[in-house]
């Protein structure tokens, strides 16, 4: 991440714009029944080696911040949502899913797991601006 980040910077003009956009390990993703918006009856944890990358990842973007190299234009968190037409389809999903865990900690009983289901996953994000340095 800190190559690209430098690579960046190297070929973007002066005041060029460049996203980070990554999955957010930081918080669980939610499932939700019955639509997008629908009640949270499950919740999808990240597997352990993804949330090292993506602390390392937190860092390189802070190492380019304090080394002046971009300035942050402004940075949060937005939210998507997945479809599954059921359980089982989003248990085959989670079983080739590298970031996921590969259960979900379900939160309400089989019975109200009104389907189609949706995984709500947080996605960070970031606009840098590069500094003149």
């Amino acid at each position: 991440m800190v190559d690209a980040l430098q690579e960046a910077h190297r070929i973007l003009v002066e005041r060029g714009v460049f996203v980070d956009a990554r999955p957010d390990s930081r918080v669980s993703a939610r499932v939700r029944a019955g639509s997008a918006r629908g009640r949270v009856i499950g919740a999808i944890g990240t597997q352990r080696p993804t949330k090292t990358d993506d602390q390392m990842s937190d860092r390189a973007i802070r190492d380019v911040l304090r080394r002046k190299l971009f300035r942050s234009r402004r940075h949060g968190r937005l939210w998507h949502a997945i479809p599954f037409e059921d359980s089982s389809e989003l248990n085959d999903y989670l079983s080739d899913h590298l970031r996921f865990s590969k259960r979900v900690r379900w939160l309400a009983p089989a019975r109200r797991r009104a389907t189609p289901l949706f995984v709500e996953r947080a996605v960070r994000f970031e606009i840098l601006e590069k500094s003149g340095k």
